[in-house]
């Protein structure tokens, strides 16, 4: 037993012309038939048969990729999937940039605070510096199940003789490192009242 599969693509388009004749770059009628048998095609052949109907129906490429753009980036797919597609093809997923951006902020943020901090070690209150870079808002703060180390000592009091530490993503700073249970720095409650200050 044999399988054999064909795709048909037709494309029917006609002028009305009121005036009875037509234009010299005008064509009255097309009638554009794309034929491809399918029974081994895979789907990158497959967009690249709509490409050339897109093609012949006279869309632009510039068109045609963003409407292959948006096939694969739209509210429909999972996170994941997108990810993994635009890793495939070295591009940066929006949301992979705000957070890289926002990482690198929050360094530059702690490194003023701890410059500060040098400049003014006697300091008993938070300097300007150091409040910046406690910018995190205190409902993350108060949401925060698990944070890492060095969240826990920005802002809160470790309140116990030993913790359990495991690999994790922190809820504060969202990187992956040693995380424990908030809990273990008072439930982040320094940096909290710092906050609503």
């Amino acid at each position: 037993m044999t399988y054999e599969a064909k795709i048909t693509l037709k494309f029917d388009s006609t002028w009305e012309q009121t005036r009875g004749i037509y234009d010299e770059e005008e064509i009255p009628e097309e009638h554009i038939t794309f034929e491809c048998p399918a029974q081994d095609l895979n789907t990158t052949q497959l967009f690249t048969l709509f490409n050339k109907f897109l093609y012949a129906m006279g869309h632009t490429e510039s068109g045609i990729m963003k409407g292959a753009m948006s096939t694969t980036f739209n509210d429909m797919r999972s996170f994941e999937q997108m990810k993994k597609t635009a890793d495939e093809y070295d591009l940066v997923m929006k949301e992979d940039h705000i957070k890289e951006v926002c990482k690198l902020e929050a360094e530059v943020r702690d490194l003023k605070a701890k410059l500060s901090r040098l400049e003014q070690p006697d300091n008993p209150q938070y300097t300007d510096e150091e409040m910046d870079a406690m910018s995190v808002g205190e409902l993350e703060l108060r949401d925060a199940k698990v944070v890492c180390h060095d969240c826990g000592d920005k802002y809160g009091v470790y309140s116990v003789g030993c913790s359990s530490t495991w690999q994790g993503t922190c809820d504060v700073c969202g990187e992956v490192k040693g995380i424990t249970e908030t809990r273990d720095y008072g439930y982040l409650n320094k940096g909290i009242k710092e906050l609503q200050k």
